[in-house]
């Protein structure tokens, strides 16, 4: 199928027919969507190229669903008492809250940062001044082990699948969440 895709274009992208900035995105997102990426020839992905490059566009793209990557540390109350109580002895990890504004201004796990997975789910992508722009703080660094959590545990896990998608491979899912922290932080003072 992306062979013919790319048979038709080509031609098009030669002759510089192919300046409809919708065309070229259609026939690549086509591609790019339906055809394996590992089967791309190099001819494939230079024809590609040339036609995202008349829509403004300078790569593909494509992330793979199949890498293997290591799964995210299981955190449990305890583990994230410790970063919170002792944040010198764990200088590597950093608590993510991926919770909307509101409900971090509701309430948060103390030190917690707040990068909303609704709102902003592409926010590591971002490049380190963009980032600054949007969140006012620092992009935390790949080297940093990132611990999400969210209300309930479900968008934390989607949270911190979608940093490994960004290169961040020191990730952390506390599971029990906010909830929890709450239901134990109140068990705590009685």
């Amino acid at each position: 199928m992306y062979r013919q895709l790319i048979q038709k274009a080509s031609p098009l992208v030669q002759r510089g027919v192919l300046l409809n900035r919708t065309a070229p995105v259609t026939v690549a997102q086509t591609v790019r969507y339906f055809a394996q990426p590992a089967l791309f020839k190099p001819s494939v992905i230079a024809t590609l190229n040339k036609v995202n490059r008349l829509a403004n566009y300078t790569s593909i793209r494509s992330i793979s669903k199949l890498s293997e990557s290591k799964e995210a540390t299981p955190y449990d109350y305890a583990k994230v008492k410790a970063i919170v109580s002792n944040p010198e002895k764990h200088p590597d990890s950093i608590l993510v809250d991926v919770r909307e504004p509101v409900e971090f201004q509701e309430g948060h796990i103390p030190g917690a940062i707040n990068l909303p997975f609704k709102s902003s789910p592409g926010a590591l992508s971002l490049n380190q001044e963009e980032f600054q722009d949007t969140f006012g703080f620092d992009k935390p660094d790949k080297e940093k082990e990132l611990v999400f959590y969210c209300l309930g545990g479900v968008r934390s896990t989607a949270a911190e699948e979608l940093a490994n998608t960004f290169g961040y491979e020191k990730r952390g899912n506390y599971k029990g969440s906010y909830e929890d922290w709450v239901s134990n932080e109140n068990q705590a003072k009685k």
